[in-house]
């Protein structure tokens, strides 16, 4: 139990790095592949190719937001149970996560294959972007169950204290992912098709490295038959606290679906292209956050279990302040060399850049903040309270940057859609950073509840003593 004593050991500084900086590394290889990829498919086959595959974008973020869910769910009730020593419960939450990725998958393969036509109608793929699209996605569907026990059970991973493990999952699969990638695509020509086939034989690599895992000498969790079969008020708690994971991807996908019809009416294929590179741009640049976020949930989960409240306050804090920090060196990137980051993607297409660059500047002015809410929803999510991170991501994407993005192009065009995102970043943060001192008043609270009940334990106990 060496990997979980740390947790309350350790300095909190140290405990941050330690599962932070694995985490970012691993997620900075991994969106490497996604920005590289589009660089392959826009350079080799056009912005045809590049659009057809960027319009699946909301597809995909259900895929991974329900993998996520799922995932997110099992490693914080994990935490929360590894810190109160409760690793019965523990195993019981790893198997009944297995057994809900698997279920997922195979009801998301069938969707797809069966109303594949109909999702790509929704999603806006139209003209010479169908075909892409439809390549790309039948063979991709293949895949979604190896991304999805890959994703999923990596963070329980994290959770027994093992970053570094959880690390190479990521960085052996985005590796191959590029490897290929290259091959297929630059050397054999098999376009989009080969874009989804490197996916696909990248992350069963992905997920036989975290299935060995469980089945090493390392991990403290085992899989065990008994608890694989899902069981009504585990599933209940898994899918509770990992709901806000995917109302946050699934929001992010209907906005994403609504201003690719927006996108293509006020600008054409070239503007769904823009909104793409300015998404691979941004997702990667944050990034870090992101690693942050991911290192955190371990460390609040457990000592949220364990009663160590002032350590998740402070860990909270600390947080914050680097997730804010890192947001605007990443903002002043942005503003610096937007012209050189739209050029990487589309380096022979002048419409795109000069759509590009202004877009770039003005859809990311204030994502800065954007750190501050991301801390919060982790925090709420963390030790159990998921409504909060609902409300937090239903506010920004929903309430805000959707009627932002139906409004505003009706006055200002095209300029309208990448202000509304603008505006929507700086006011979900706003909300965020009211929640956040308000959740940290109420830890406080309950720390100094906690302490009071342990000394008047510790009083009981010396007086029976006396007695």
């Amino acid at each position: 139990m060496e990997s979980l004593n740390k947790f309350q050991s350790k300095s909190l500084s140290q405990l941050i790095l330690e599962f932070s900086l694995p985490a970012t590394i691993g997620m900075i290889v991994n969106y490497s592949y996604n920005i590289i990829n589009r660089i392959f498919v826009g350079n080799k086959i056009g912005a045809d190719a590049l659009s057809g595959v960027a319009v699946l974008f909301p597809i995909f973020i259900i895929i991974y937001g329900i993998a996520f869910m799922i995932g997110m769910g099992g490693q914080t009730n994990v935490s929360i149970k590894l810190g109160e020593k409760k690793y019965d419960d523990a195993e019981k939450i790893l198997g009944n996560t297995l057994s809900l990725i698997i279920i997922a998958s195979i009801i998301l393969f069938a969707a797809i294959n069966i109303f594949l036509e109909p999702m790509l109608d929704l999603t806006g793929s139209v003209g010479a972007m169908r075909a892409y699209s439809r390549d790309f996605m039948i063979i991709a569907s293949y895949g979604i169950i190896f991304q999805s026990i890959s994703f999923g059970l990596n963070n329980i991973i994290r959770a027994q204290g093992f970053p570094n493990i959880a690390m190479w999952t990521q960085i052996i699969g985005a590796l191959l992912n590029i490897i290929l990638d290259y091959y297929f695509i630059m050397v054999l020509n098999w376009g989009v098709k080969g874009a989804a086939i490197g996916t696909n034989i990248s992350t069963f690599v992905s997920m036989s490295w975290v299935l060995y895992f469980y089945f090493s000498k390392k991990s403290i969790l085992r899989f065990k038959l008994s608890n694989i079969i899902p069981k009504k008020a585990i599933v209940g708690i898994i899918l509770a606290i990992g709901s806000p994971t995917l109302v946050t991807q699934i929001s992010g996908s209907v906005v994403t679906l609504l201003l690719n019809h927006i996108l293509l009416k006020n600008g054409g294929s070239n503007a769904i292209a823009t909104m793409a590179i300015i998404n691979g741009i941004e997702s990667f640049l944050f990034v870090p956050i992101i690693g942050l976020t991911i290192g955190l949930r371990s460390i609040i989960g457990f000592n949220y279990g364990a009663n160590e409240y002032k350590r998740v306050r402070d860990t909270v804090k600390i947080g914050t302040i680097l997730a804010v920090g890192i947001g605007f060196v990443s903002v002043a990137i942005i503003q610096i060399f937007a012209g050189n980051l739209v050029r990487i993607f589309i380096p022979n297409n002048p419409e795109v850049i000069a759509i590009g660059v202004p877009a770039l500047r003005t859809f990311t002015m204030f994502v800065a903040l954007i750190g501050c809410e991301i801390i919060t929803s982790t925090f709420f999510q963390s030790i159990g309270k998921p409504k909060i991170s609902l409300i937090l991501s239903l506010n920004r994407q929903l309430v805000l940057l959707l009627p932002l993005a139906f409004i505003l192009p009706s006055f200002l065009g095209l300029k309208g859609i990448w202000l509304s995102g603008a505006i929507s970043d700086l006011g979900g943060s706003v909300v965020a950073f009211i929640f956040l001192i308000w959740g940290l008043n109420k830890l406080k609270i309950k720390e100094h509840k906690h302490t009071q009940n342990l000394n008047n334990q510790v009083g009981l106990e010396i007086a029976n003593s006396q007695s």
